[in-house]
C-alpha cells in the first residue's frame, strides 16, 4: 500500500510562502491598478490555475483543465 505524503515540502533557497504558493492549487487572480479603489486596485474577474494557467472566467471547485482541486489562498 503506498502512502500519500502530507504537509509541503520547503527546498533549500525557498520561503514558506513561496513552497506553499507553488505546491497548493488555488486560483491567481491578477490585480489591475484603478485610483478610483480605496485599496488602489482591482480584481480581474477571470482567474488563472496555479498548476496548469489554464484561465477560468469564475472560481471553480476544481480545475476544468486539469483537474486539480482548489483551495482558497486568502491574502496570498
Amino acid at each position: 500500500m503506498s502512502r500519500k505524503k502530507k504537509g509541503i515540502k520547503v527546498n533549500r533557497g525557498e520561503s514558506a510562502l513561496e513552497a506553499i504558493q507553488n505546491q497548493v492549487p488555488h486560483w491567481i487572480h491578477e490585480k489591475i491598478e484603478d485610483p478610483s479603489s480605496i485599496t488602489g486596485y482591482m480584481y480581474s474577474r477571470s482567474c488563472t490555475c496555479s498548476q496548469c494557467g489554464f484561465e477560468a472566467s469564475f472560481e471553480k471547485p476544481r480545475c476544468p483543465h486539469c483537474g486539480a482541486e482548489m483551495q482558497h489562498m486568502k491574502g496570498l
